[in-house]
Formats: C-alpha cells, structure tokens, sequence
C-alpha cells in the first residue's frame, strides 16, 4: 500500500513537472488565464521584467510577452481563449484585460473553461469517437476510470469505464442523482454507455461485482452532465484545433476519455507534439488513478531528452 502512495505521490510530481513555476501557477485564481499546450526548442515568457522559462502547462497572463527563440515552436491558448502558434524568432504580447474588447462565443467558452481549470480544479477527465483505446485494466477492486473525479459526461452518450477484478465476468454499476434517485445496471464487461442521463445533472456512481455477500471496497465518484449548449460549444472549440490543443480543451473540459484519445494519436503520428502530447497523458492517467502509465509517459520523455 505505502509503495502503492508512493508510486501516486512520485508520478504527480514529476507530471506537475510541467515546471514547478507552472504549479505553483496553477494554484492561484486570476480573473482570466491562458496555457502553453506545447513547446520544443527554447521559449520564455516576459513578465514585467522577469524572464521565466516556457514549459507545458505555464500559466499564461494578460501583459505576458512569450519570447520564442530561432529554431523553437511554441503553441497553446492566450488568457482571452483564443489559439496561438508561434515559431521563432517570434515575440507575442498578450494584451492587457482592458485591451481584449468583444469576444465571441467560442473564444468566451474556451476562456472561461481554462480559467477554471487551472484556478479551480486541475484534475478533470477525457474521450474522441474516431479512435478506439483498450480500458480494459485489472486490478484487486473495481476502481473507477472514467469519468474522472468531478468529470463530466456526454448526455448523448455517457461513457463510463472501471478497473476489473480478476476472476470476476460481471458487475453492478449503479448511478445516483442528486435527488437520491438510484438505478442500477448489471454489466457483463469493463464499461457501459447511459444515454438517458439529465443534460446538466449531478450524479454519483460506483461500480462493484456482481456477487452476493461482496464486501470489497466500493467508492462514490461525482460527475456532471454536459448540458446541450456546452457540447455545441466545445465541438465548436475543438472543431478548429489541433489534436494535442483539442486534447489539451477536453481535458479542461472535464472529459478525460476524449482528451486521452488525441493524446494517442498525436504520440502515435511522431510528429513534433509527440513529446508534450506524451506529458499531457500522463497529466490525465494520473488523474483518472492509471499511475504506473503515466509514469511509463514520463520515463520514455525523460529518455528523450
């Protein structure tokens, strides 16, 4: 069990290595935030004077100017929610919050969901309908993956998904509102589609085996249904992004499932991002209690540096 903590405590440290600069970051409320989503190559933020190096996850202000040196690449989200790409030699000044003027809806939403994200609650959960990932995990009690703690869900499709014990084929998966309202649903595999939940509801669940007389460890884990308006606004959000910055917004988001699913296929293609699209999976398997993976994550990018 220590071994089990410690493994936990080890991973999220070194995930939160996105920089020590930027947890500490994280840790503090602004009226509006940005985020580095990515960054290879030598890259550092101005901010009133004090030069600080750029690093996945650094919180990012209204008045920063992100410097990025010749030969380096710099990407993520700007504190009025709108997308940057830059490539050095380059210089982006990110105006004062009395500068930014009328923004529209998507911009607004994105704003408002990493300002939350990062002031609030860093750990949220993920999932993308064209790729496929394998859940199927075993360990010694039936924990809840997905929703993450705090997570949220689809309405049109609420996708959840657990741990599973060894020698057991069946469980019990049993969803809460907040009126006590209680169903239950016998499930012969590691996970379960809910369409019929209320859009911007608030559930508990849990999931047990299917055995008469079990006494194991069963824990209640909250989550929140997307409401309509939300979903048309994040699919809008995304629509235009790339995979790592579209996994990056899902993650802030709260669907860890559909974050962790471009991560993939932004590792999978190789391609520049591969190594911070690397850091932030570790970030979200963390989050949904997968330690051993994320670590795995955070290994293989330590090699490559």
């Amino acid at each position: 069990m220590f071994a089990r903590f410690l493994v936990a405590v080890t991973v999220w440290a070194l995930v939160a290595g996105l920089g020590a600069t930027a947890v500490a970051q994280m840790d503090e409320e602004s009226p509006a935030t940005g985020i580095v989503v990515s960054v290879d190559g030598e890259a550092v933020v101005d901010r009133a004077g004090v030069l600080e190096p750029v690093v996945e996850g650094c919180v990012l202000e209204h008045g920063d100017v992100i410097i990025v040196r010749a030969g380096a690449r710099c990407t993520g989200f700007t504190p009025v929610g709108e997308s940057f790409q830059l490539e050095g030699p380059v210089e982006l000044r990110l105006p004062d919050a009395s500068e930014h003027g009328l923004l529209d809806e998507v911009s607004r939403w994105i704003r408002e969901q990493l300002t939350q994200w990062i002031g609030q609650t860093r750990r949220r959960p993920l999932v993308t309908r064209t790729l496929l990932r394998d859940w199927d995990v075993t360990i010694d009690t039936p924990t809840q993956l997905i929703p993450a703690p705090n997570g949220r869900v689809r309405a049109s499709e609420a996708e959840f998904y657990w741990a599973t014990v060894p020698g057991i084929d069946s469980y019990l998966v049993t969803v809460v509102t907040a009126d006590g309202d209680e169903t239950s649903r016998l499930v012969r595999d590691h996970g379960v589609i809910m369409g019929d939940l209320d859009p911007g509801g608030e559930y508990v669940w849990k999931v047990q085996p299917a055995v008469d007389g079990w006494h194991g460890e069963t824990r209640w884990r909250t989550f929140t249904v997307m409401t309509p308006g939300d979903e048309a606004e994040l699919d809008a959000a995304v629509a235009g992004l790339g995979g790592l910055e579209a996994g990056v917004l899902l993650l802030t988001a709260g669907l860890h499932d559909e974050a962790i699913y471009r991560f993939d296929a932004t590792i999978s293609g190789n391609g520049d991002q591969a190594r911070s699209a690397r850091l932030w999976r570790a970030r979200a398997l963390a989050d949904i209690g997968l330690y051993r993976e994320a670590y795995k994550d955070v290994i293989q990018n330590q090699g490559m540096d």
